[in-house]
This record gives structure tokens, sequence and C-alpha cells, in this order.
């Protein structure tokens, strides 16, 4: 036990003379600050990418982002579901609506989104506000249609459609 106390004692003299005469203080006020100015770079690269979801102000967007996005939890999205996606799309936009171009933004919104989790965050409070009980089921179908694309939808699809049309029908 005293040898043990010894080396302890050693450890914590050698540490308090590295901090006073060494320049430990200093190695640790550099450590600190890389660590803060990693995190606050790190959220700043998160918001930026979260920008074009935040942008979305239009349901047919939002559900096409949230549509992409279950599409995109098997890979990229492959010609077929993107076909399903636009076909769904097409029955929500109005008329005169550029379909193409609208497709051209929820694909890259659905891209730069850094996680479900905040995009379901940002855009499900829209489509709540904008959908009746009966849209929101029918928005849930088009969820379902889309993961039923390849042979029906992975676990991770589900879980995410679940989370979508829970997050939908809250009242935030």
């Amino acid at each position: 036990m005293p040898i043990i106390a010894a080396v302890f004692g050693a450890l914590v003299a050698g540490l308090v003379y590295w901090i006073k005469y060494g320049n430990g203080m200093e190695h640790i006020d550099n450590a600190v600050r890389d660590w803060r100015g990693t995190r606050r770079r790190m959220a700043s690269e998160r918001q930026i990418r979260s920008a074009p979801l935040r942008s979305l102000r239009h349901p047919a967007d939002a559900a096409g982002v949230l549509m992409e996005m279950v599409a995109r939890l098997r890979g990229v999205p492959t010609p077929e579901q993107e076909a399903v996606i636009t076909a769904q799309m097409r029955g929500i936009v109005e008329a005169g609506d550029d379909l193409d171009a609208r497709m051209v933004f929820v694909r890259h919104a659905a891209a730069q989104a850094p996680d479900t989790t905040l995009a379901i965050k940002v855009l499900a409070p829209i489509l709540h506000d904008a959908l009746s009980f009966a849209e929101r089921d029918h928005f849930a179908d088009m969820l379902r249609t889309v993961a039923e694309v390849h042979q029906g939808p992975i676990e991770a699809q589900e879980r995410l459609i679940d989370e979508i049309v829970r997050a939908v029908a809250e009242d935030r």
C-alpha cells in the first residue's frame, strides 16, 4: 500500500510541476480551445447542412423530402424508387407546378439533411399544420408505397415511417 501511495504522490507531484513550470497550462488551454472550436465547427456545419430543410415552406416539398429519406435508407435511391416518389408527388402538387424543378430541390434537401431526426423535427410541423386527418393517412400510405419498392420495406424504413407518422400527428 505505501508503494501505491508513493507512486500516486510522484504522479501528482509530476503533474503539478508540469502544469506550473513546464507549460502544462498552455497545453491544457490549447486542448480545451481545440475541443471547443471543433464543437462550434460541427454545430456550424450541421446548421449549414440543414439550411435546405429549414427553407422549405410548402407541404408538398416537406412530404417529398421525407419520402426521399425513406428511400435513402436502402442506399442511393434507384430509378424505380425515384419514379415512385415522382408519381406520388405528381398526385399532391398543383397542376401548374414545375415538378422537375421541385424534385431537384427535394433531392438536394434530402441529401443535405444531417440526419432523419432533424428532418422530422423541421418538417413534421409543416405537415401537421397543412394536412387533415385523411390527408395524414394518405401521406402515411405514400411513405409505405415508397418503402415497398424492391421487395418490401426493411426494418429501418418501417421504424422511420412510424416515427414520421407519429411526429406529423403530434401537436407541437
